[in-house]
């Protein structure tokens, strides 16, 4: 998706993600899930205005 404030300003990396991820099945109908996600934004996205993120999720299913 296009950044407002980067045309003609490109670079080499806009960023990097990285994701930890654990599952876990209690039984045979239910299943949950957590996860830490963060997004470090490169140079040209920062000089636009952007800046890193992070996110935490929790998940449970059930399923039958």
């Amino acid at each position: 998706m296009p950044v407002p404030g980067t045309a003609g300003q490109g670079g080499n990396w806009s960023g990097a993600y990285a994701q930890l991820r654990a599952d876990y099945a209690f039984d045979a109908h239910w299943a949950g899930a957590i996860e830490a996600v963060h997004y470090q934004v490169g140079e040209v996205i920062r000089n636009a205005g952007g800046h890193d993120s992070n996110y935490i999720g929790v998940e449970l299913r059930f399923g039958w």
